[in-house]
């Protein structure tokens, strides 16, 4: 749980050579059909910010989320009624996402076997028709194989990460496990290989096929000889088995993430009341049994409220350890993961799984990687020295000892349990001598449904969308607290359809994230059932299924009067939410013709351009002047309050940089080729920890923090996509929206240049573009240093 975490974007991140199914039941705005509303005040604010008009509009879920939450005996009498539902589907409960399969965990497993009875049926298909006509659309059958399986290993990564009710959680385990076997069995099915291959070699076909084709079909053939397709079945079978192993352990491990390695730690009572702890915060804690220790929760609050206001290092380098160590199970599941992935790039032929896994990507090798972390890392560790240097003279005005300049003694006084303590002391006095009220808080300003109305103006101005406000049907959604945006399009539409599960709740995830539930492609000639779609057209009439993207945070909601409950937001959540909307944009943007490469299906570490490009939005006086409304009061945030926090946002920036090359340089570690040459004596703790002694900055030699680095698994050797696509996004916000963050000219040419390919185009050549310099096309090794020496990340 450090601060600098960044978050998390959820979609396909191993290419499955074989992606998704389909649905077709159109989207309502709240002006149509049964969800019609007359009442022109409603609005994209009143829906998040109104909880007792959103309640009123979206009775009929809460109804149905009552009903469901009741006792376990009606529980079975109410699923009796509708255990036959895909016999005669009750017309009330339409299904999560409008797919009327949906409606219980059964329907789900229902869902994944008629899926999985498809796509064998286009499977035997593809390996028995040979004409020419079937070499033809031998790749949009691939493509649409690719869908079918896509569709349920998507939604179910999904329902295992965000649904409430442990039985459909359950489902999706078990469907997710069965799907991810048949796409591994696919992915080492030589006559499908050898097919693809005489497509794209035989000249008389390839003249007949799209440019989209033809470069879905390369990648596609690229992954199945990454999968062994040209090993033996013997190492094919061992492929298959070690990447549902990896599959089932890295689920484990990302769901473990959150758990620290003991619930409470305990400080003796006199010492705590002597480090400058106020009343307040004493008043919350209890105490042990014998009256004599309190006891300090590992999770919350109160801990951080005690890291940044105790005098005492002891004491905060306690809970600072406690905060950031895990259960030993943990790290015996990230050890075995470690293990599994790089027995598996060995039985490939690789060096080791970052040699593996950084085939097809930007960096291109593991050298790449670390010479770009390398020119950062020499740059910033400078930098971070002088941002730590008043810690470092503070402790030394408290230890009577002289202050240190050089910046190796520098370095090894200052401790991460130092930083946000001396940091908030720092901004404490800071705020005395410049007279600003510390009592005036930012977050009034910046209600949730404001915010969201202020980032569709973004979209509105720079790329003509809209985000327009919905009302779920019953059962579209898994809570009666998740709204629904349509993103519509000035010239074409609705683009694509967002649900947003925003507010904290028990069980949830606890990283924001971007999840792809099914992504934008032209709908197939022949669709298995477009009963499960939703659908639009364009501007030439060309129908669309729509991409279904799901935002999931875990923002609180405060009692701000007797009647009145708001979520209010401070800057590093607005930062969070303009970042996964920047994945979402990116999905409904990439609209091509193959889903494949649509949206965000794209190399990963491109992938957060997008995103990572909106926080500069997030970050500007302009547009938080805009978006600034007091709740109460209706007054514009004032400028210098927003430069107060945003300066303050800035507090220890080279740190956080440097923090962010730590960890991309640990994930290079864990995923390089010493793993294979130590595999029997591995310990990721003390890799972890020697790391953090050579970095040396805010060393942490004391946790075993690794075991709680989610994206070990999401990202596995690709961690690296934050700094090298932070210092890309640098460039283009500089370029395009620097001057107007609203300027329609910026955000057509993003569009047009950059989201509009998805993962067509090659991303040097985008960026190349966009950037108007044709030099960066080859991404080679001066292209990795020109954005390595990039300052302002």
């Amino acid at each position: 749980m450090r601060h600098f975490m960044v978050p998390v974007v959820s979609f396909s991140r191993s290419r499955f050579i074989l992606k998704g199914l389909s649905r077709n039941i159109q989207t309502h705005w709240i002006s149509t059909s049964h969800n019609k509303l007359e009442n022109s005040e409603i609005s994209l604010k009143n829906i998040f910010d109104d909880n007792t008009l959103w309640r009123g509009l979206n009775k009929q879920n809460y109804q149905h989320n009552d009903k469901l939450s009741s006792s376990d005996t009606y529980k079975e009498r109410f699923l009796s009624t509708i255990a036959e539902f895909s016999k005669e589907r009750s017309n009330e409960n339409v299904g999560l996402f409008k797919n009327p399969y949906l409606t219980d965990p059964k329907g789900l497993k229902e869902f994944s076997r008629e899926s999985l009875n498809n796509a064998r049926a286009l499977t035997e298909l593809m390996k028995t028709d040979t004409s020419t006509e079937g070499l033809r659309n031998y790749i949009i059958n691939l493509d649409k194989l690719s869908d079918t399986l896509c569709r349920v290993i998507d939604l179910c990564e999904f329902i295992r990460s965000a649904h409430p009710d442990e039985r459909f959680v359950k489902a999706a385990q078990l469907c997710h496990e069965e799907m991810f076997e048949f796409m591994n069995v696919l992915n080492t099915d030589v006559t499908l290989y050898n097919t693809l291959k005489k497509v794209l070699t035989d000249d008389n076909i390839l003249k007949t096929l799209s440019k989209e084709e033809i470069k879905v079909g390369k990648i596609l053939l690229e992954d199945f000889e990454k999968s062994g397709i040209c090993m033996t079945s013997e190492i094919r079978d061992k492929f298959i088995s070690l990447s549902q192993d990896i599959s089932l352990i890295g689920q484990d491990f990302i769901n473990s993430t959150g758990v620290a390695r003991k619930k409470y730690i305990f400080i003796k009572a006199k010492e705590l009341e002597d480090s400058g702890i106020t009343i307040f915060i004493l008043s919350r804690l209890k105490m042990d049994s014998t009256g004599r220790h309190y006891k300090i929760p590992t999770y919350g609050a109160l801990p951080l409220a005690i890291l940044k206001t105790s005098s005492s290092e002891n004491i905060r380098k306690q809970i600072w350890i406690a905060l950031h160590s895990c259960p030993d199970e943990q790290i015996t599941r990230l050890t075995h993961l470690i293990k599994l992935r790089s027995i598996l790039a060995n039985l490939m032929g690789k060096s080791s799984f970052a040699e593996y896994q950084l085939d097809g990507k930007m960096a291109k090798t593991p050298q790449g990687v670390k010479k770009f972390i390398g020119s950062l890392v020499e740059s910033t560790r400078p930098l971070a020295a002088r941002e730590v240097q008043f810690i470092s003279d503070q402790k030394c005005i408290e230890m009577n000892k002289e202050s240190p300049s050089d910046m190796p003694t520098i370095l090894n006084i200052v401790r991460p349990w130092d930083r946000d303590y001396y940091g908030w002391l720092s901004r404490q006095n800071a705020r005395k001598v410049e007279s600003i009220n510390e009592n005036e808080p930012i977050s009034p300003y910046f209600t949730l449904g404001g915010v969201l109305e202020g980032l569709s103006d973004i979209f509105r101005n720079a790329y003509g969308l809209e985000l327009k406000p919905v009302i779920p049907q019953v059962g579209e959604t898994w809570s009666p607290e998740v709204r629904i945006i349509n993103v519509v399009s000035e010239t074409e539409g609705i683009v694509g359809v967002i649900y947003c599960d925003l507010f904290e709740r028990v069980g949830k995830t606890q990283n924001p994230a971007h999840f792809t539930v099914c992504c934008s492609r032209q709908t197939y000639a022949k669709e298995n059932d477009e009963s499960i779609m939703q659908i639009g057209v364009d501007s030439k009439g060309v129908r669309y299924q729509l991409p279904i993207i799901s935002l999931v945070c875990n923002f609180s909601k405060t009692i701000v009067s007797s009647d009145k409950i708001l979520c209010l937001l401070e800057l590093h959540e607005i930062e969070t939410l303009f970042h996964e909307m920047g994945h979402a944009i990116h999905s409904m943007l990439g609209r091509t013709r193959l889903q494949n490469i649509s949206g965000t299906r794209c190399p990963t570490d491109f992938v957060e351009l997008p995103s990572i490009l909106m926080e500069h939005f997030a970050r500007d006086t302009r547009v938080l002047r805009n978006i600034g409304v007091h709740y109460k009061t209706g007054k514009t945030i004032p400028e210098k309050l927003i430069v107060q926090n945003l300066e303050e946002q800035k507090f220890l920036q080279n740190c956080e940089t440097f923090a962010q090359a730590k960890m991309a340089m640990l994930d290079q570690e864990l995923h390089g080729a010493n793993i294979i040459q130590n595999i029997n004596t591995i310990d990721v703790v003390k890799i972890y920890q020697d790391l953090e002694r050579h970095m040396g900055v805010l060393v942490d030699n004391k946790s075993n923090w690794c075991g709680r680095f989610g994206h070990l698994y999401g990202y596995g050797a690709t961690y690296y996509s934050y700094l090298l696509d932070r210092a890309i996004a640098s460039k283009v916000w500089e370029k395009l929206f620097s001057q107007d963050p609203y300027n329609r000219i910026g955000g057509t040419q993003f569009r047009d240049k950059v989201l509009k390919w998805g993962g067509l185009k090659d991303p040097w050549t985008c960026i190349a573009d966009v950037l108007e310099q044709p030099t960066l096309e080859n991404g080679d090794s001066e292209a990795m240093k020109y954005f390595g020496n990039t300052h302002d990340l």
